[in-house]
């Protein structure tokens, strides 16, 4: 049977990603500030060669431990988002649409306004489990108005508003007590620890590994919730098990690298163009579409701010509205 040339097509426009995304990779360990570090330096320290120079092998370890926390944010962000947009049937649902960001961010500020200090150790901590409890509020009303998709939205955007905005005030009223959270609110992967880093990743394999178990089901769920409960799923019970993967995600991700907007957006809109609406393929291609995303936009961040930090939610802002306009455009029917 001869191939489908349109397959086809899908399959090595994802392979040139993927290949795009590896070149990515030895970009990001090649730019930054200090301009001494070269690519032959980059393979010598990869491959166990001539790393003499201390100065050298510190900053490629730095920028290791950067790249590799672009690419699991990317990854975590964009599964996290298809998730959601499977679930509640809404291809403009992101990670943070269930409280998530907005509930770490203000378990963040209120850690400096405490404890104060720019790297508090708790820091990371505090922002996954305040994280968490915006979405154990998101899902304590949705119990209430019904744990459809729409009750989730309307919980979702309720709590987020309402943490927001009190994450606002405190802001304003004590911008000078807390400049080590400004930047963590506007997204960065600059500071992340190997220690923080290890943890976040681990969350997010187990994560992953979950959806693709949960996989065929939460396929189910885009033909409606009355085909799936016809096909023997429990609709309820899946959505509340896979928003609160999805949540656990970004939050992890989110206490790693502060807020990144977008990709969870944009990344799964990429990957369902590429190899279509099943679930599972569009699963692992987001882990993909979203890592290579991420880290473009950091390259773009180094790039354009030289010794200073750029906001990385400036940058996937910049990439990711033309590219949600251009797959609006594309693709009107949505998932």
């Amino acid at each position: 049977m001869a191939a489908n040339p349109k397959n086809m097509g899908k399959m090595l426009i994802l392979f040139l990603i993927t290949t795009f995304l590896m070149l990515l990779s030895l970009a990001s360990l090649s730019i930054g500030p200090y301009t001494q570090v070269n690519v032959r330096d980059v393979i010598d320290y990869l491959t166990g060669g001539d790393t003499s120079n201390s100065i050298i092998r510190n900053i490629i370890s730095y920028r290791l431990i950067r790249t590799i926390s672009a690419v699991i944010v990317g990854a975590g962000l964009a599964a996290s988002g298809l998730t959601l947009q499977y679930i509640l049937r809404n291809p403009l649902a992101d990670p943070f649409l269930l409280g998530v960001s907005a509930g770490a961010a203000l378990g963040v500020v209120i850690s400096q306004l405490v404890f104060g200090g720019k790297h508090l150790p708790a820091l990371y901590t505090i922002a996954l489990a305040s994280g968490l409890l915006g979405f154990m509020m998101v899902l304590f009303i949705s119990v209430f108005i019904g744990t459809s998709a729409t009750g989730l939205i309307i919980a979702g955007i309720s709590v987020s508003y309402l943490l927001g905005g009190v994450s606002m005030i405190l802001i304003v009223k004590n911008a000078d007590k807390i400049p080590g959270a400004l930047l963590w609110l506007f997204g960065t992967v600059a500071y992340t620890t190997k220690h923080e880093l290890l943890y976040s990743s681990i969350l997010t394999i187990i994560s992953i590994i979950i959806l693709i178990i949960y996989s065929k089901k939460i396929n189910t769920l885009i033909l409606g919730d009355d085909v799936s409960t016809s096909l023997g799923v429990d609709v309820n019970k899946l959505r509340i098990i896979s928003s609160a993967i999805a949540s656990i995600t970004a939050a992890s991700l989110v206490a790693l690298a502060g807020p990144i907007g977008f990709i969870g957006l944009a990344g799964p809109w990429l990957a369902r163009l590429l190899v279509g609406s099943l679930y599972i393929k569009a699963l692992i291609t987001s882990l993909i579409t979203g890592s290579t995303l991420l880290l473009s936009s950091d390259i773009t961040v180094r790039i354009i701010g030289g010794a200073s930090e750029l906001p990385l939610t400036a940058i996937t802002a910049l990439y990711g509205g033309p590219i949600l306009f251009y797959l609006t455009l594309k693709s009107m029917r949505g998932l």
